[in-house]
């Protein structure tokens, strides 16, 4: 329930502060006074947008705080998240500085809009002039169907089956778009690693085999120089190792007397040493020198075959060769992978899917059950609100899987019905119903969900409009009957809907010292008559219409 409103520098309002009460709230005033000015400041704290054009004065930011007590919204996501689970009295406060930049609290922490949106949504609902065009939404009328038969929380219970179900449609198209684009690079894949798997290149191959090649056309000069040398180390004759080893029994028999000779047969013996290790290198060496041809072939044939496929997938090595052909051989095998993920994603959509089907089968079967019903009571206070010629009625279509189910829902009306026609001339709602009617159509449908919706605080803004009379007597009625259950507020011009409330609030705009200004007050009885009075007879209200109001309150 609303316990207070509080408004700062919004518009016309400098500042105004109502203490409301729960039952039916009336509020009066005469166009222009500033009524849907209240209910535009409300919707602030309910999570509509605003900017700096909503402040009467620029200097000062807009203040708008609504004091509620809810004990149910304690289980609220954003309240268990801002650890407000023990509260059961809320306060919504919007903030519009002169940037136009606001700011939102809930309890005076700070949330978002769409924080503030969703918990305010638990507290209000708010149905302004043309909010009835909502009724003529095919969702909208479908939503109301559901509030009626009474499973909610199974559509909801489907709608997260079905936003998964829709997850894994995607996920499969794209696998399936994948696996098209694969397939047309598997046969060229495929060539590619059999090039590779041809050659069964070893790391660092071809990085040998061109020193081999490149050795083998230097072979002969170089093969005749090693061998000179090796000769002059080790061969026939007076060579270095020869040479050595007799400076080496020279100098032997003096080493005992002279540190300086044992020094010097130390170095000469490593100089040996060095020598015959050396000669035999490069007698190795030389001996690799000597290709086979028919070898030598093969190699120039091996590393022409390997330079081409560097060249044609643009490596630099033999190890990037290796590399590639592993990745083409993973990216290969991998299709076989992909496949199995496809027919998974296939199974799991199968089997939502039909477990989808059945879930709409039944909220067809239950929306189905509750539309002769609930027209029924509808037809009945339609009646009562003065529309005893009119029929509503409910088609139902079938169509395929969507987010609520299979069904699409149709609201008709015939305004003119009469009891000898077979049957009512159908159509729908938004091509034949006025303004009023469609009005007074919303009261009666929100009055009977409103046990379901269990919206604590309704608020209605000119709702009546376009009747008079009996019909909005009728509709003073049933507002009053919504009261008896929940806090109703409405914004009225008629003199028969506002004699039914039990708090009358009234609107007026007057000049003061700072500019235009409007503020309200809550009527007393005596006050009430004068006001319904005004509206019966004008400004000036005579004898008649003053005793008319007296019997409107009364009544």
């Amino acid at each position: 329930m609303l316990q207070q409103l509080y408004i700062r520098n919004y518009a016309l309002i400098r500042e105004i502060r109502l203490d409301l009460s729960e039952g039916f709230t009336v509020m009066t005033g005469e166009t222009g006074a500033g009524k849907s000015i209240l209910l535009g400041a409300l919707g602030l704290i309910l999570g509509e947008r605003a900017d700096s054009t909503v402040l009467r004065d620029p200097n000062e930011k807009c203040v708008v705080e609504g004091h509620f007590i809810e004990p149910a919204l304690s289980h609220h996501p954003l309240a268990l998240e801002l650890d407000l689970q023990d509260e059961t009295d809320w306060c919504l406060r919007r903030e519009v500085s002169s940037n136009g930049k606001s700011r939102a609290f809930l309890n005076d922490t700070p949330v978002t809009l769409t924080q503030l949106q969703s918990f305010a949504s638990g507290l209000v609902d708010l149905h302004q002039q043309f909010d009835t065009l909502e009724l003529t939404a095919s969702d909208r009328q479908r939503e109301l169907l559901d509030v009626m038969a009474g499973h909610v929380p199974a559509v909801a219970s489907y709608q997260l089956l079905y936003a998964e179900w829709r997850s894994l449609m995607q996920q499969l198209q794209q696998l399936e778009t994948e696996q098209t684009r694969r397939q047309q690079e598997k046969e060229y894949d495929q060539h590619l690693l059999e090039e590779l798997e041809e050659i069964a290149l070893l790391p660092d191959e071809l990085e040998g085999l061109e020193e081999k090649v490149r050795l083998s056309g230097q072979s002969e000069g170089l093969t005749q120089a090693l061998a000179t040398l090796v000769e002059n180390l080790q061969g026939e004759g007076e060579n270095m190792s020869v040479q050595l080893r007799r400076a080496i029994q020279a100098l032997t028999p003096h080493e005992k007397n002279q540190a300086t000779i044992q020094q010097w047969l130390e170095r000469i013996r490593t100089i040996d040493l060095e020598l015959r290790e050396l000669a035999r290198e490069m007698d190795r060496f030389g001996a690799q020198l000597h290709f086979d041809p028919r070898e030598l072939s093969i190699m120039q044939e091996r590393l022409s075959m390997g330079f081409r496929l560097l060249k044609k997938h643009g490596k630099k090595n033999t190890q990037e060769l290796i590399e590639l052909q592993k990745e083409l051989s993973k990216k290969l095998e991998s299709m076989h992978d992909l496949d199995g993920q496809i027919q998974d994603k296939k199974d799991r959509c199968t089997k939502l899917e039909t477990t989808l089907r059945q879930l709409a089968d039944s909220l067809h079967a239950s929306r189905a059950a509750v539309v002769g019903p609930w027209t029924e009571q509808v037809n009945a206070l339609l009646t009562q609100v003065g529309m005893p010629t009119a029929r509503f009625g409910v088609s139902i279509q079938q169509t395929d899987l969507g987010p609520h189910g299979m069904d699409e829902c149709t609201f008709l009306l015939d305004a003119n019905y009469h009891m000898g026609q077979t049957a009512p001339n159908w159509q729908p709602v938004k091509k034949v119903a006025s303004g009023g009617e469609l009005s007074r159509l919303m009261l009666c449908i929100k009055s009977l969900a409103a046990n379901r919706m269990e919206l604590p605080t309704m608020i209605f803004d000119e709702i009546d409009a376009g009747i008079s009379g009996e019909a909005a007597k009728q509709v003073g009625l049933l507002l009053r009957a919504l009261g008896n259950h929940r806090q109703v507020i409405c914004v009225t011009h008629q003199p028969q809907v506002a004699a039914k409330g039990q708090h009358h609030f009234h609107v007026v705009k007057s000049e003061t010292s700072t500019g235009i200004e409007t503020r309200v007050t809550l009527l007393s009885r005596p006050q009430r008559v004068e006001a319904l009075a005004r509206i019966i007879g004008g400004e000036s209200p005579t004898e008649t219409a003053l005793q008319n109001a007296h019997e409107l309150l009364s009544s």
